[in-house]
């Protein structure tokens, strides 16, 4: 008889190599999930590892062209902690002499308690305010595409640190994507997504309360969740670099800053 999955030795991998500031390559064949669900064991397990404060959830590879190439059902799901937010403005450090990418994402926080089933059929009607945000994507692995989806959701879906930017009216959001500009030292290098290369930030919200659903969670009043990439991904680093989202007059920036390798 097979053994049941153990998430933990996965987990403790995935959180030592996080904290000296390595990749792997992959994980070892004997403790490699089979399938997502074993994958979001070992997310689990690694948030226990780790030890930081729940801050809210995360969705990649959540457009219409990403889920049908990497035959996904919804975008995929990780988790946020309260040590890897950052305020607008500030100079991040991420451990790893590996490049970082950067998202330009619309984050909502929640106005209450959605316990499983309990999601209101008007997404918004659980939303207190939408933002403009940073993710920052730096995998545990070395390259995080090849690994497999259920590896890279136990690698909490490559969640590395949070600029939660200021509130945005949610009826702008569109007019927000449409005239982002990206810029790196003052360099222009990415625009707003379209057609199935977009997502819907207020479907990925649906997506996120659908799993939390199958996966008897209850999203916390005041969780942040922040939706993937609504510009192009780019990545900087490693060293230092200015990061600028510019739209309908505002403005959003960051430094990023690795070890040069």
């Amino acid at each position: 008889m097979a053994q049941p999955f153990d998430p933990k030795a996965p987990a403790d991998l995935l959180v030592q190599a996080g904290r000296s500031g390595r990749q792997l390559t992959e994980l070892p064949a004997e403790l490699r999930p089979g399938t997502l669900a074993q994958g979001y064991a070992i997310q689990e397990a690694h948030a226990q590892a780790l030890g930081e404060t729940p801050k809210g959830w995360k969705l990649g590879v959540g457009s219409v062209s990403a889920m049908a190439a990497g035959n996904l059902e919804r975008p995929l799901v990780g988790r946020l902690f309260a040590e890897r937010f950052h305020p607008p403005g500030s100079t991040v450090q991420l451990p790893c002499a590996a490049p970082v990418t950067v998202e330009f994402e619309i984050a909502f926080v929640l106005s209450r308690d959605v316990a499983p089933g309990t999601a209101p059929a008007d997404a918004m009607r659980a939303v207190a305010s939408t933002h403009v945000a940073f993710e920052l994507v730096q995998s545990r692995f070395v390259d995080r595409r090849t690994v497999g989806w259920p590896s890279f959701v136990g690698d909490n879906v490559g969640f590395g640190a949070h600029i939660l930017g200021e509130r945005i009216d949610p009826a702008h959001i569109s007019r927000v994507v449409k005239t982002v500009e990206e810029q790196v030292d003052g360099l222009a290098v990415g625009r707003g997504l379209t057609g199935d290369d977009a997502i819907d930030p207020v479907q990925a919200l649906r997506f996120l309360f659908e799993h939390a659903t199958n996966h008897g969670i209850t999203l916390k009043r005041d969780d942040v969740v922040t939706t993937g990439a609504v510009a192009k991904p780019f990545d900087v680093g490693p060293g230092s670099a200015d990061v600028t989202a510019l739209y309908l007059g505002g403005k959003l920036t960051v430094r990023v800053t690795t070890p040069q390798a």
